[in-house]
């Protein structure tokens, strides 16, 4: 696997680089996981792995729905200034 691969493959394993989500993406067991069992999956991770992974999302990406950003009001005045 080249290397553009494995860091396209790190950035899956924290979030979805492409903002989207479906419930058969092969990422989301390895996030729910807790930073130990995490590092477990990392040391028997292997190249012919991360391939199936990745041929695995680029499958399943046609499938998935963009994430809705969160908008947060913030009403506090005092320590925030509002322009616009």
């Amino acid at each position: 696997m080249t290397e553009l691969n494995w860091l396209k493959l790190s950035g899956l394993m924290r979030n979805c680089i492409y903002n989207s989500e479906n419930p058969q993406c092969p990422f989301t067991n390895y996030r729910q996981q807790d930073y130990f069992q995490q590092s477990q999956t990392l040391d028997q991770l292997s190249d012919k792995h991360g391939e199936q992974m990745l041929i695995a999302c680029g499958s399943c990406r046609q499938h998935c729905k963009l994430v809705q950003n969160k908008v947060v009001a913030i009403n506090n005045s005092r320590n925030f200034r509002i322009y616009g």
